[in-house]
């Protein structure tokens, strides 16, 4: 079956190991060297790190078993992975007509009026991107989206592919398995049956049939493997309700806490990383686990204020898994759900309310106000309690006379 290609071109720009990309950015002694960003688990590594088998969702146990005295572990500071994502989002859209942000990491931009052959532009381009903002990143090329994002998998890192000739990539799609069609994970392709292993597999199959085992958006998808422009991403302009991450294993249903969590982690991840491509603060957290029998088991905590503390969502996270998770159930479904959202605003804080794991700023804190006692005197500085909607937080109160 053949369709009215598509007349456009998009380019899937994505920055390779986002995170440990950017702790490399801000410290470049580390470049070369086996970067992980770690909170609990692996959630970024470079590709140093991955080359030996550290990939998200490692235990940290296991990464210093395996890498020993390699391993460089950051704490993920997502306030400076925000402002590399807005400079690399600036940067393209100035040279780029129509970008459409994807993900804190990674956006379209349609290329179609390119002057350049597409292979020149693209790794002219990456090297432009490497050169201004310190980013490696991968390019792919194609007449939409969908095989766009597909592709700039397949030479990274630091790597671009592009095709359109039909043979070519048919045969491409012969080599990759299902689950490299975006959105196709394992649950999905379970459901399309054990005849289907091969993105030719699906791309083969008709239209009706898909429609009726993926509903709307498993069309979508087929549709675009055909040369069919059908798929938008999320428009971050439109106003969101919520932010929806879930994940199911239904090969691998367990009742153990351990790996319950580990799940539960990986959809905060997901969900975090994209209310702050969306700009967006939550306000209330939902926890799902769906049981072997299906059955629903959910818990929600509200805030009372939004936010984007990720140590306090997690916080709210750990207190909700400890309400809804029963021993000896066993589990096919973890998910969570931020809602309640509203625009990001950036405010100016107080250095007493910025979270601080080094205690370099604690310790900076002390040493100003011995100075100030020694040149002012002991009575010029009070201690108090401030009362603060509705609730009593210990304030240090400057009265210098």
């Amino acid at each position: 079956m053949y369709f009215r290609s598509s007349e456009k071109v998009f380019a899937h720009i994505d920055c390779n190991s986002f995170y440990a990309s950017c702790e490399v950015l801000r410290n470049p002694s580390l470049k070369g060297k086996c970067v992980c960003v770690w909170d609990q688990l692996i959630i970024a590594a470079s590709y140093e790190a991955k080359k030996l088998w550290i990939k998200t969702g490692t235990p940290m146990w296991e990464a210093e078993r395996i890498l020993g005295k390699k391993l460089v572990k950051r704490i993920p500071d997502h306030a400076w992975y925000r402002q590399v994502s807005d400079r690399f989002t600036s940067y393209l859209s100035e040279r780029l007509w129509k970008v459409e942000v994807f993900s804190i990491d990674e956006l379209f931009a349609e290329v179609t009026h390119c002057t350049k052959t597409y292979s020149a532009f693209a790794e002219k381009l990456k090297e432009e991107i490497y050169h201004d903002i310190w980013i490696p990143v991968s390019i792919g090329i194609s007449n939409t989206r969908i095989r766009a994002k597909m592709f700039w998998d397949i030479n990274k890192p630091y790597g671009s592919y592009v095709s359109f000739a039909r043979e070519s990539i048919e045969n491409l799609f012969k080599e990759l398995p299902v689950t490299e069609v975006p959105y196709i994970a394992r649950w999905n392709s379970e459901r399309l049956g054990y005849g289907v292993k091969t993105v030719f597999d699906f791309y083969s199959m008709d239209g009706m049939t898909v429609k009726e085992i993926l509903w709307r958006n498993g069309v979508t998808l087929w549709l675009e493997l055909h040369w069919v422009d059908s798929w938008l991403p999320h428009d971050t302009e439109k106003k969101r309700k919520s932010i929806v991450c879930s994940r199911s294993f239904n090969h691998g249903m367990t009742d153990n806490p351990n790996m319950l969590w580990r799940e539960i982690l990986s959809n905060f991840e997901r969900a975090y990383e994209t209310m702050l491509a969306e700009k967006q603060w939550a306000r209330v957290i939902w926890l799902l686990f769906r049981t072997k029998e299906f059955q629903r088991m959910q818990q929600w905590i509200d805030m009372w204020e939004v936010n984007i503390d990720r140590q306090k969502m997690l916080e709210s996270l750990r207190t909700l898994f400890k309400l809804v998770y029963t021993p000896g159930v066993i589990y096919r479904t973890t998910g969570v759900t931020f809602i309640e959202l509203s625009s990001f605003t950036p405010k100016q804080l107080s250095v007493f309310d910025m979270p601080d794991k080094s205690h370099m700023k604690n310790e900076k804190i002390s040493n100003a106000l011995t100075k100030i006692k020694e040149r002012y005197g002991d009575s010029c500085i009070s201690q108090g309690l401030v009362k603060r909607k509705k609730k009593m937080e210990l304030g240090v109160l400057f009265e210098v006379n």
